[in-house]
């Protein structure tokens, strides 16, 4: 059985917003930011702004994930499609 899952594909594109945080949380009626699915990080190794956005797959599982994509206004996210390998013989 196949399961959606949101993908940051387009990293780079990411400018800091934070908005599919906001929505995410909006969601699940989260207030905090420390437990919110997505998390958007800024790169401190490099001179230039860069964002890392990590996701919790686990927690995606109770949202719209056409919401979060929506959301982006630069285009970060994709949601594919993942197997599951677990199919009994």
């Amino acid at each position: 059985m196949a399961k959606k899952i949101l993908k940051a594909k387009f990293e780079n594109r990411c400018n800091g917003c934070e908005l599919c945080i906001l929505e995410a949380q909006r969601q699940l009626g989260i207030v905090t930011l420390n437990d919110s699915p997505i998390r958007v990080l800024r790169d401190a190794t490099s001179s230039n702004l860069y964002f890392h956005v990590v996701i919790d797959e686990e927690m995606l599982e109770k949202i719209d994930l056409e919401e979060i994509v929506k959301i982006c206004p630069t285009g970060v996210f994709e949601i594919t499609e993942e197997q599951n390998d677990n199919l009994l013989s």
